[in-house]
């Protein structure tokens, strides 16, 4: 065993814990996942290419039983562990994200999961899951698979080549494939490139090439570690979140930890780890990384309060004392005792692997299935409720010609169920244009023909919340109302800015659409145009760019400006079911806190013929904006409204518009 890298795991899983414990003390400590995937590619090459030079092939199935006896065992207990650990302590508003996170982390798919809410604009708001961390192993998972095939298949196509040179030349072009491939996802995706293994692939292939290369000469070997261990420390002091990554950003880490382990074993990292605290870091890291993250996350669901300072040194205690006994009572065993898994062939591990897999599949997943029907129920009675619209009912409460307003029946009621909130949306894909759509995907409600006005309601995905309402008032008036949507993105003039150039750039394409759909529309008898407020103030910049973009509309066309709805915490449905009051009661926000300018009103103020509409009064009382009103729960997130709430402010958004849109010129 190399002690010296010993020594670079013990690193790389102490940044990571120390980051995710005090990230601002150690703001690049995430580059200990990339010391790691160097390792890894250099170790599992090592052993490859090893086997490829000595037999002229590769027992892959041999490979892949060793890789599943050293991971499954500890990875599929963690998972287990956080599944029971989620069903107990964690409210059912989070299973489906939590548990649904542990199937595809059990599945080795955490990673592309990720990668896809991470560009999912509705998913933006999601909570760390306890199992999160575990992409890191999905993408190694993906290298153990796809190396051994790789480099049999170099083999084969470049038979006439010795077989070190045409593995050597494979895993060139797949490293560099890679990186060019990763600095332009980089640049153009951030978000997407994270997670992904295309953009990951060339750390593991920089680890790779080092396997192929020569010892290092005597004399170059303290000065490649001295600077190896510089360029790693820069990075973990100097890199931060804002940090591009793994674009250009993570060259730095990966050739410093390719340099280090290229110098050998005979350095001062290895006297380093041959220190007992030392080695017994890089012995039980891979246990340590896994048990970590699920304590950090769990931890204040149990105790009902964020982290302190004392827990967080507890939780690293704790990390610590539970991967030694992970390690020598379950890691360990499984590998090397002949009694279990340590002499099996390929086919037993595999099928012990694969029954470990399914328990911890049937554990979610028939937790989510329980949770599935108990939320059907719930959505049944929230939708009979809303079609009733019984007395006092959601935003009825608040009405002051209402007022005193009481309905006993409605007491301890919450619809929908906190649970199944983030589904009470009456969006549809006919009327979105998702994160990165360029389209200008609009649908029509009420009458096909003989309508007696025709509306277009523009927006973003605030605008598509109000879908329910919308068709309510079409369907009431015998109006056509047509309703486009886009992710982030509104009818403006400013080119907005995205953290990714593509939904950067497909916003300004959908923008352009809007803008000559509207030119074109020779029927239109008003727009209603809504926008979120971000959760802050609209500078002026943004009111000016709302300005200009709606003088440019056909004449006589009513403006009407439907100002956005206050905002409360992104975890305000776990907030509700969490009180035991039922009521919502401490979920809501001052209304001084929950309200903020979306600059519409004062675009409005300049623009001839242009009218607000202002709901807040429908939200928030005169000192608070609450989670639960009249027994309907308002948000199914911080700031997107549920169709249940949607479906009761109906009368009042109709009132208005029919006041404007049919007042006398």
């Amino acid at each position: 065993m190399r002690t010296d890298i010993q020594t670079l795991r013990a690193l790389a899983v102490v940044a990571v814990l120390l980051f995710h414990l005090w990230p601002k003390r150690l703001p690049g400590g995430y580059i200990g996942v990339d010391i790691f995937f160097v390792i890894s590619g250099y170790l599992i090459t090592s052993h490859l290419l090893g086997e490829l030079v000595a037999t002229g092939g590769i027992r892959v199935g041999q490979f892949w039983a060793k890789r599943a006896k050293r991971l499954l065992p500890a990875s599929l207990l963690v998972l287990l562990a956080t599944a029971v650990a989620t069903i107990v302590w964690v409210p059912r508003t989070l299973w489906d994200q939590f548990l649904g996170e542990v199937l595809t982390s059990t599945l080795y798919v955490e990673n592309w999961r990720l990668a896809s809410d991470s560009v999912d604009y509705l998913a933006g708001g999601n909570e760390a899951s306890p199992v999160q961390h575990f992409w890191t192993l999905s993408v190694e998972e993906q290298f153990y698979i796809a190396l051994p095939l790789i480099l049999l298949l170099s083999v084969f196509a470049l038979r006439r080549i010795p077989l070190q040179r045409a593995a050597l030349a494979v895993v060139i072009v797949c490293t560099a494939a890679s990186l060019v491939y990763g600095l332009w996802l980089t640049a153009w995706a951030p978000s997407a490139s994270y997670f992904s293994t295309l953009t990951r692939a060339w750390e593991f292939g920089i680890g790779a090439l080092v396997a192929y290369l020569p010892v290092a000469p005597r004399r170059s070997r303290v000065p490649l570690t001295v600077v190896g261990l510089a360029g790693v420390g820069i990075a973990l002091l100097w890199y931060s979140s804002s940090t591009p990554f793994p674009g250009a950003a993570a060259l730095l880490p990966v050739l410093c930890t390719a340099a280090m382990i290229y110098a050998g074993a005979r350095t001062f990292l290895a006297v380093i780890g041959r220190f007992p605290p030392v080695a017994f870091l890089g012995r039980v890291s891979y246990s340590a990384y896994l048990i970590h993250w699920p304590l950090i996350v769990l931890i204040p669901f149990v105790s009902g309060h964020e982290l302190r300072a004392l827990e967080k040194v507890a939780i690293l205690a704790a990390t610590l004392i539970a991967a030694w006994l992970c390690t020598t009572c379950v890691e360990d065993p499984v590998r090397f005792s002949p009694r279990l898994l340590g002499k099996r062939r390929p086919r037993t591990v595999a099928a012990w692997s694969a029954a470990g897999m399914a328990v911890v599949v049937a554990v979610a997943a028939g937790a989510l299935a329980v949770s599935s029907l108990d939320n059907q129920a719930a959505a049944r009675h929230a939708t009979a409720l809303a079609d009733d619209l019984p007395s006092c009912f959601g935003a009825a409460s608040m009405d002051p010609e209402l007022a005193p307003c009481s309905n006993a029946d409605l007491d301890g009621v919450v619809v929908p169920a906190p649970a199944d909130a983030k589904n009470d949306d009456d969006n549809r894909s006919e009327c979105w244009s998702g994160s990165g759509k360029a389209e200008l995907r609009m649908c029509a409600l009420g009458p096909e023909e003989g309508y007696s006005r025709h509306i277009l309601a523009i927006g973003d995905s605030h605008n598509n919340t109000l879908i329910g309402a919308y068709e309510k008032v079409a369907d009431a008036y015998g109006w056509r109302i047509d309703v486009a949507g886009h992710a982030g993105c509104y009818w403006t003039d400013l080119e907005l800015i995205f953290h990714d150039k593509e939904q950067q750039e497909a916003c300004a394409k959908w923008q352009e659409s809007a803008r000559e759909h509207i030119l074109h529309s020779d029927d239109l008898d008003a727009i209603v145009v809504t926008k979120t407020s971000g959760g802050r103030n609209a500078s002026q910049e943004i009111v000016d760019g709302l300005v200009e973009a709606w003088k440019d509309r056909p004449d006589g066309t009513r403006l009407i400006a439907l100002l956005d709805n206050p905002r409360l915490s992104d975890d305000v449905a776990v907030c509700v079911e969490r009180d035991d009051t039922k009521t919502g009661e401490g979920c809501g926000l001052p209304r001084s806190k929950a309200i903020y300018d979306d600059g519409q009103a004062r675009a409005a103020g300049q623009v001839e013929g242009a009218e607000v509409i202002d709901l807040t009064d429908s939200y928030c009382t005169k000192t608070e904006c609450p989670a639960v009103i009249g027994g309907v729960l308002v948000y199914r997130d911080g700031n997107h409204l549920t169709a249940t709430y949607a479906a009761t402010i109906t009368p009042y958004l109709a009132e208005q518009l029919k006041a404007l849109i049919e007042e006398e010129e």
